[in-house]
């Protein structure tokens, strides 16, 4: 026993050292710095939007109020933006002596996406706040904030708002520390017409009128997290709650019959993540959102789980069991994400296999748990074990921890390395030092972040 307790605290220490930021990465050789510079770091931010979301003019206004520290005396402060129109006049500084500060310019490098604002003081270490204004577009290309359409039964097209920002888009919906281990809390608001219902990662915390049937509406705080796990959405969907309010299910009146199996595998999943790694979820509520489109099936954001509907919506009298089971892993997932990636995030995308090789470990635990008669567990072994070893041995697979800088380089990290390899290496430590001491080991894990 005493072997096998050096072996889980190996594979955690194996596991710790993947969260820390990868020093190498600082040392990069080429002329190109994608990193942002350490001198200063968000401590919260509050955001305002007001999305336009009407045909010709998909345009969305954006305030932030940044509180940030300054851990070494600077005379700029970089942070991300992209496709966003700063209103430069309107950057401020201020410290928490009430000292005002304006920039002096304001530099942005295309490629690497970094705003960098340089005054003509030299700014000394401390708290301050930042104001910027600005003005982005309601893309169609599903990601940073974007725009997307259904039809509804009377034939009509109805826009809707949302946002996907993993892994590294949230700088296309307002200026930000767009890189992981930059983590903050964040207040959002944002205007929409009365007739439509703003969402995000926390519940509502108040709603004020304004001029021209207009309505703020305000959410609570979120926990420190990351950026690409901010969401909202703005739409005129249906809510479908259960019965104490705590898990909502959003989309198009069309959907809602079909909507059931989400919900189920939403709660028991809850429940089963909460029982085996002894933490709650740390937000108060969870929306599960289908939308018409996404680039991927769903996405885990902290709070707001935003699907594609096509891994949403399930009709039992019509659908096969093979869709049944799609939709079941898509929640579980994602679910299993709400602990795993959003409780605990890797520092860089370097280790993205921390966030998806434990989410669909614990995505197969989770169904195996709800549907004894599939035998996930077993399955697992085919489907992803001999499949990864397959294309391992083949040299077909990158390896589950590599270098990246540019967002070409962190998509493809997004693979069946961190999908299938990382799992299978999670399993494999699993049963060598068996499913109680794992355990364990997972919960000391969860618990130190």
């Amino acid at each position: 026993m005493a072997f096998l307790k050096v072996l889980l605290n190996v594979g955690l220490i194996f596991i710790a050292a993947a969260l820390s930021i990868d020093e190498d990465l600082e040392n990069d050789l080429s002329t190109v710095n994608y990193r942002l510079p350490d001198n200063v770091v968000p401590v919260h931010y509050n955001i305002g939007l007001i999305p336009y979301i009407e045909k010709d003019n998909f345009t969305f206004n954006g305030k932030s109020h940044i509180i940030i520290e300054i851990r070494r005396a600077s005379q700029n402060i970089s942070l991300h933006a992209l496709d966003l129109i700063i209103n430069e006049t309107a950057t401020s500084l201020i410290s928490n002596d009430t000292d005002i500060y304006a920039p002096t310019m304001h530099n942005y490098d295309n490629k690497t996406e970094i705003l960098t604002l340089y005054f003509n003081d030299k700014l000394s270490p401390g708290i301050y706040s930042l104001y910027i204004q600005f003005i982005g577009i309601l893309n169609d290309e599903l990601h940073g904030f974007f725009r997307t359409s259904y039809t509804n039964e009377k034939g009509e097209k109805v826009w809707l708002a949302a946002s996907h920002f993993e892994a590294n888009w949230a700088r296309r919906a307002f200026p930000c520390w767009d890189e992981p281990a930059l983590k903050a809390t964040f207040n959002i608001s944002i205007k929409h017409r009365r007739n439509y219902t703003a969402v995000s990662n926390m519940p509502i915390r108040d709603q004020s009128n304004d001029k021209d049937d207009m309505i703020w509406t305000h959410f609570d705080t979120t926990p420190i997290m990351s950026t690409y796990l901010v969401a909202f959405v703005v739409s005129d969907y249906v809510r479908i709650p259960n019965t104490n309010e705590t898990l909502n299910i959003w989309c198009r009146s069309a959907l809602a019959p079909y909507s059931k199996l989400v919900q189920e595998i939403a709660q028991k999943a809850t429940d089963i993540l909460t029982e085996y790694t002894n933490i709650t979820d740390k937000v108060p509520k969870m929306d599960h959102l289908a939308v018409p489109q996404l680039t991927a099936g769903a996405m885990e954001n902290w709070g707001l789980i935003i699907y594609n509907e096509k891994d949403f919506a399930y009709n039992e009298k019509k659908d096969t069991m093979f869709h049944k089971q799609r939709v079941a892993v898509t929640v579980a997932h994602e679910m299993a994400h709400q602990w795993f990636g959003n409780m605990v995030s890797p520092s860089w995308w370097s280790h993205v296999w921390l966030n998806e090789g434990f989410a669909t470990f614990f995505e197969e635990y989770i169904l195996n748990e709800i549907f004894q008669d599939w035998r996930i567990m077993d399955f697992f072994v085919v489907k992803v074990q001999q499949e990864a070893l397959d294309t391992d041995v083949a040299k077909k697979m990158k390896p589950i921890v590599f270098e990246v800088k540019t967002r070409e380089e962190i998509d493809s990290h997004f693979s069946y390395s961190s999908y299938g390899k990382a799992p299978a290496i999670l399993r494999m430590l699993q049963h060598i030092v068996t499913a109680k001491i794992f355990q364990k080991g997972i919960i000391k894990y969860l618990h130190k972040q």
